[in-house]
């Protein structure tokens, strides 16, 4: 055997004693090192897959939670988010709590509603952003069911330029200000909106609408308070030229013996009145044609018929021609 092949076997039995020794001190922490990592990631993947299934029956149960809210069953649906609420898996026992002040102003039970708003509002255990939520909703709710300073204590700190939901926390005070007579504190708060550019659709529609009944109500006030024009009078000349007929009032009829007298008062102004017949029985004096009176001629007794018919009686006197004389005939 050579030196060489000496040196070799020698250094492979040195590199044996070497193993043999590293094995014989760390083995056992080795084999424990690898079990620890089988298991781990055996209970790891475990883990995983009976979260998703929890998280996939608390989804069911909130679902079928939330189906009886549209089927209108309420009580039932506020029953089965507590139960959810107290033993759902993941974020769904503080979605249930919330689904409950959801269920309460649905039933109009808007205290109710609100309470439970500020139950998860108030918890620190709940994430932010169902907190900010539940605020928001509660002040939506408070525009019709509260003040405006409650209206501010819940959506006030949601208002900075920073927060996702600034713009409708905005709306919900703006809101609250102008039903509360604030106008130029809603109008602000709208102008704000309208003005910022990357505010949600709906609510910049409905800021520029609000806008719009503000400066529209402003308009029909003055509008309303102006005074109306009095109509002009009618010029003198026209009312006297053309007398209104219809506020003249129809004359009444006098009695036959006061045919004349009456005729002459149911004639217009300035009107010269024409000559009754006379009367036989009674006569009396005719104008002649120049203006002048003549004194009537009575007829004798024996030529007046016995038959002639007496005018005051009839009623129906024959006109007598204005160049005639006064002399009644036979």
């Amino acid at each position: 055997m050579s030196d060489e092949g000496f040196f070799r076997e020698v250094s492979e039995e040195l590199r044996q004693d070497r193993l043999k020794s590293i094995w014989t001190r760390f083995g056992t922490v080795i084999i424990a090192g690898i079990v620890v990592v089988i298991v781990g990631t055996a209970s790891y993947v475990g883990y995983q897959r009976y979260a998703v299934a929890q998280a996939n029956s608390s989804g069911d149960r909130y679902l079928a939670a939330q189906d009886l809210v549209a089927q209108g069953d309420v009580e039932g649906a506020i029953a089965a988010f507590e139960n959810l609420a107290a033993d759902g898996w993941g974020a769904y026992p503080e979605l249930a709590r919330l689904s409950i002040a959801n269920a309460h102003a649905a039933d109009g039970r808007f205290d109710e509603a609100i309470a439970a708003y500020a139950d998860v509002a108030s918890d620190g255990s709940v994430p932010e952003a169902l907190r900010e939520m539940a605020d928001l909703r509660a002040a939506y709710l408070l525009v019709d069911h509260g003040t405006l300073a409650e209206v501010r204590a819940r959506a006030e700190r949601l208002t900075g330029d920073d927060n996702p939901l600034r713009y409708a926390a905005r709306d919900a005070i703006g809101l609250a200000a102008w039903k509360a007579g604030e106008v130029e504190t809603a109008r602000d708060l709208y102008q704000s909106i309208v003005d910022a550019g990357d505010a949600p659709g709906g609510i910049t529609q409905r800021a520029s609408l609000i806008l719009g009944l503000m400066t529209a109500g402003s308009d029909g006030a003055g509008a309303v308070s102006a005074p109306a024009e009095p109509a002009a009078p009618a010029p003198a000349e026209d009312a006297a030229a053309t007398p209104d007929q219809s506020a003249t009032p129809a004359p009444v009829a006098p009695p036959a013996s006061d045919a004349g007298a009456a005729a002459d008062a149911a004639l217009p102004e300035g009107a010269i009145a024409e000559p009754a017949a006379p009367n036989a029985a009674d006569p009396v004096a005719a104008p002649s044609g120049d203006g002048t009176t003549t004194e009537p001629t009575p007829a004798p007794a024996a030529d007046t018929p016995d038959t002639a018919p007496d005018a005051s009686r009839t009623g129906a006197p024959a006109t007598p021609d204005a160049d005639q004389t006064s002399a009644p005939a036979n």
